[in-house]
C-alpha cells in the first residue's frame, strides 16, 4: 500500500485522527524531535512484525536524519503486507526528494501565513542578489524565521510556476538541513546558493 506524507504545523492533533478506527496493537507511532538511523532501524524491524490486520506505523519529527530517510528508501518502496506508513513533517522539504516521489502528500493548510519573498524571482539579476545578501549582512535570525523565508522563497518559485528539478531541489534540502543543524550557520551561506541556481536557470530558460 502507498504510503502518505502529511504535512502539518501541529502533530498531536492529526495523529489522533489518523489512528481513530485502529486497535492500538494495530498503531505503531514514533515521534521525535530529530529521527535518527537508530528510529529508521527500529522502524525496519517494527515493520516485518506478523500482523493479522491492517496496520499503520506513523513518523512524526521536526527533522529527518538524511541517513535515516536512505535507510527507508526500500521498505516505505515496498512495504510488507498488511502495513502503511505515514510520515509527518512541517515542511515538505524536511524530507528528501527520493522519498516523496514514493508516497503521497497531503498538505494541511495553517493559518500562519509566509511573508512574501523580498526578491521577485521571475526577474532575479545579479545586482538584487548582491543587494538582498548586503542587507542580509550582520543579521542573525532565528532559525524559525530562516525557515520561514526558505518556505516563502519556494512558495514564490511555486506561484511563478518555476518548476524544479531533482538537483534543485536537493539544493533547498541542504540548506533546511545547515538552517536545523547549525544556529550560527550565516544567513547568506543559505540563500546564496538557491538564489544563484533560480538566476541561472532563469537565464539558461531567456
Amino acid at each position: 500500500m502507498i504510503g502518505i506524507i502529511h504535512i502539518a504545523q501541529h502533530f498531536a492533533p492529526l495523529i489522533e485522527e489518523l489512528v481513530l478506527g485502529y486497535e492500538e496493537q494495530y498503531v505503531e507511532v514514533f515521534e521525535r524531535e530529530d529521527f535518527k538511523i537508530d528510529d529508521a532501524k527500529e522502524v525496519i524491524a517494527q515493520s516485518y512484525l506478523t500482523r493479522e490486520k491492517q496496520s499503520l506505523i506513523i513518523l512524526a519529527a521536526n527533522k529527518y536524519n538524511h541517513a535515516a530517510q536512505n535507510a527507508l528508501l526500500k521498505i516505505i518502496e515496498e512495504p510488507p503486507s498488511k502495513i502503511q506508513f505515514i510520515l509527518i513533517a512541517k515542511n515538505k522539504n524536511a524530507l528528501l526528494p527520493t522519498i516523496r516521489s514514493r508516497m503521497r502528500i497531503i498538505t494541511h493548510k495553517s493559518n500562519l501565513e509566509l511573508p512574501p519573498f523580498a526578491l521577485n524571482v521571475k526577474k532575479l539579476s545579479l545586482q538584487e542578489i548582491y543587494h538582498f545578501c548586503k542587507q542580509n549582512e550582520g543579521k542573525a535570525p532565528s532559525k524559525e524565521e530562516t525557515k520561514l523565508q526558505i518556505e516563502s522563497l519556494l512558495f514564490a518559485l511555486n506561484e511563478a510556476e518555476i518548476k524544479l528539478t531533482h538537483r534543485e531541489l536537493s539544493l533547498f534540502d541542504t540548506a533546511i538541513k545547515l538552517n536545523q543543524n547549525d544556529a550560527t550557520e550565516k544567513h547568506n551561506y543559505i540563500f546564496l546558493p538557491l538564489l544563484l541556481r533560480i538566476y541561472q536557470k532563469q537565464k539558461s530558460l531567456q
